[in-house]
């Protein structure tokens, strides 16, 4: 048996380029978003610890304003408590950075296992196949801890925005290392 998936006589085994191809192209958006997501989770993270060190000093702000009708305001007491109600809504710092580490790593191995199967190599189709199972699962673990993240889109931006984020992180997560898994099985 070769090493190698198809021959190059038979036009049928393109198959492995063009799937390897797109594991890749798809793996480097997914790892350009999922660094934007660790950098959007450590910036939340240090809102989240300045939000925490003020609170006091928020809180103490916020009823002076209550107090006198809004005549007595403090310019950061406000914006503080909008801030932290926005941090409320959304879901645990940690958990995103957990997320984007996630989709960086599964996204890392979908580049390095698009390659070898770019290059034909039948040595990729099982670690493949059990990338796509992982990538599925961590998809529909994903999707269930940004519920919070897809409310607040809608919330801010639209339903529509809302949607198509929700559309974009089903076909990519959870449909596409379907789509893999299917391909590599009829193989």
């Amino acid at each position: 048996m070769s090493d190698r998936i198809g021959s190059p006589s038979k036009s049928c085994a393109c198959w492995a380029p063009v799937v390897g191809t797109m594991l890749i192209l798809i793996g480097l958006f997914d790892l350009g978003f999922g660094t934007a997501l660790a950098a959007a989770s450590i910036e939340l993270g240090h809102l989240a610890g300045a939000i925490e060190a003020n609170s006091g000093l928020i809180k103490v702000g916020h009823v002076f304003s209550q107090v006198t009708g809004g005549l007595l305001q403090f310019g950061s007491a406000e914006q503080g408590t909008v801030v932290k109600e926005l941090l409320g809504e959304l879901p645990p710092v940690w958990v995103s950075m957990l997320l984007a580490i996630g989709r960086v790593l599964l996204s890392l191995a979908a580049m390095l296992l698009g390659i070898a199967l770019a290059r034909r190599s039948r040595r990729a189709l099982l670690p493949l196949s059990r990338w796509s199972m992982l990538a599925c699962g961590w998809g529909v673990i994903s999707m269930l801890f940004s519920i919070g993240l897809y409310q607040f889109i809608g919330r801010t931006t639209g339903v529509a925005a809302a949607g198509i984020t929700v559309t974009l992180d089903l076909i990519l997560h959870i449909i596409w290392p379907l789509v893999v898994l299917y391909r590599i099985r009829i193989a």
